[in-house]
């Protein structure tokens, strides 16, 4: 059994000392051959690093790391000079710092080929170290940049920085316009995809591939890698776990895969699944490795309201463009990888994507944390209450639901209640979700919508929630529209209940 490459970003350790290697080499042909100048986003923890380390050690030429793999039998290997810059070790804490940051990476670059960088302007070294190494070395140079965007999205809370930082990238980047000669390829990594226009001003000519359909399985894993690379691992965890692989595989599944660039191929983040088989238990791995506060605080600003999170829609454009001012909320959940593309269809011929979250790790997470930030407390306290509360409501023991419920949001200070239904509705999801209870929001029916709906294999509960007015009200209201009218196929009993709330209370009925 191959070691698990746990925090390895380095190909050449990688290969060397024997770590497992999942081939993505297959599309570093398409990459070079077709493209000069590429940018493509993808969420933390994806696997970007990794791939620029490969393409590192393949334009250098070295060519035995690769034995065995897709790419090996290249006919056109060949040893070029790499400029490699990984913004994640820069320090960006201010733009002066940033550019001296930059330019010491750089000068360290030409120290090692043995050239100098001839000017003093710090904004000129990039271009400078190109022609540099093209003329000593007579081939054209490589330039592979690794989380390009971090100078910005370290600052997002604070434009003026933001802008700032991205105008010493701006800066840098610009004079490369003139060298496409001297360019054999340029390729950029990051998490969010920046107006063009403000950053690579100089660079027109980049290609974007985050949702071209030839790399919408470059990084991540998919079922049958994951089948097929991993299966010693699969065997000994579904050991532990007492059951059949598949069965394991299942719960993998709902737990990590989903992750999408155009809504037909599934992914599972490398992330998750390196450290599941490292601890063989269920955990949110990849959530708890970075906890997105910019974007709790962004989600606290729009009162919780969560509805906009799931089965949302969104056009191509929608994700051109995060700049260092206000940004769509559901763009920013897309680029950092909390929503994802689900599926997709023309209208009138542009490509329609439904967005939502790619599985259970990443909702059962953001949730936790959210419901946390609302009623300032600990997100694991937040678990740790609401453990019994599935049991109640599959055994409908209503009491200790609703004191469960009480307990729950007692716990949301004074000031931080939000005098609004969708507020409490929110909160309620969000605890139904931890739960591990599945409830769907806003289900259309001929003559409304309904607030909620669960199901379970004997039972369907029909939810209608209520602000400063009477859980009655709620109940009547589900028998009045007959909301209750679409279920009555199903064959399972039918539960109707109205939930109020007020500042201070909250009560249910059912009928």
């Amino acid at each position: 059994m191959k070691k698990l490459p746990l925090g390895i970003q380095d190909f050449a350790k990688l290969r060397d000392e024997g770590f497992m290697y999942v081939d993505k080499t297959s599309f570093i042909k398409p990459l070079i051959e077709n493209y000069s100048f590429v940018s493509i986003t993808r969420p933390r923890r994806f696997g970007k690093s990794l791939f620029i380390s490969t393409l590192d050690e393949f334009f250098r030429g070295n060519k035995e790391l690769f034995k065995e793999l897709d790419i090996y039998d290249y006919p056109k290997w060949d040893s070029l000079p790499v400029i490699r810059i990984d913004f994640s070790t820069t320090d960006n804490s201010t733009p002066g710092v940033l550019e001296d940051s930059i330019s010491e990476k750089l000068l360290s670059i030409a120290a090692d080929y043995g050239v100098e960088i001839d000017t003093s302007i710090k904004s000129l070294y990039l271009s400078d170290l190109v022609d540099s190494l093209y003329e000593k070395f007579n081939k054209r140079v490589v330039i592979l940049i690794d989380e390009y965007d971090k100078p910005i999205t370290d600052h997002f809370t604070d434009p003026e920085k933001a802008n700032a930082n991205r105008d010493v990238l701006r800066n840098l980047y610009s004079p490369i316009k003139g060298l496409d000669s001297k360019i054999r390829f340029m390729f950029f990594t990051g998490v969010s995809k920046f107006a063009k226009l403000s950053l690579f001003s100089g660079l027109n000519q980049i290609s974007d591939i985050t949702l071209d359909s030839k790399f919408t399985t470059l990084f991540g894993y998919s079922q049958n890698e994951l089948e097929s690379s991993f299966e010693a691992h699969i065997t000994r965890s579904a050991k532990k776990f007492d059951v059949e692989p598949e069965m394991l595989l299942q719960e993998m599944k709902l737990w990590y895969n989903g992750y999408s660039w155009d809504g037909k191929n599934f992914l599972y983040n490398p992330f998750s699944i390196l450290n599941f088989f490292s601890d063989s238990n269920f955990r949110n791995f990849w959530f708890t490795s970075g906890s997105p506060n910019f974007l709790i605080k962004l989600i606290a600003a729009k009162n919780y309201d969560i509805s906009s999170l799931q089965n949302t829609l969104a056009v191509e454009t929608s994700f051109d463009n995060i700049g260092t001012g206000p940004v769509s909320l559901t763009n920013l959940l897309f680029q950092t990888g909390y929503l994802t593309i689900k599926s997709s269809y023309l209208d009138n011929f542009r490509q329609v994507f439904r967005l939502d979250f790619p599985n259970f790790e990443v909702k059962d997470s953001l949730y936790s944390y959210l419901f946390a930030d609302a009623s300032s407390t600990d997100s694991d306290s937040v678990t740790a209450d609401i453990s019994t509360l599935r049991n109640a409501l599959i055994n409908e023991d209503y009491d200790t639901f609703l004191n469960i419920l009480k307990s729950l949001f007692a716990q949301i200070p004074s000031n931080l209640h939000i005098p609004q239904e969708k507020f409490y509705h929110s909160l309620f999801i969000m605890v139904m979700y931890m739960s591990r209870i599945q409830m769907e929001s806003e289900v259309n029916t001929n003559i409304g919508r309904i607030d909620g709906v669960i199901e379970f294999p004997d039972k369907i509960y029909i939810i209608e929630f209520k602000y400063n007015l009477p859980a009655e009200d709620g109940l009547n209201q589900i028998k009045q529209k007959k909301y209750y009218e679409k279920f009555l196929s199903s064959g399972k009993r039918l539960i109707m209940i109205g939930v109020s709330f007020t500042r201070e209370e909250i009560t249910i009925v059912v009928s």
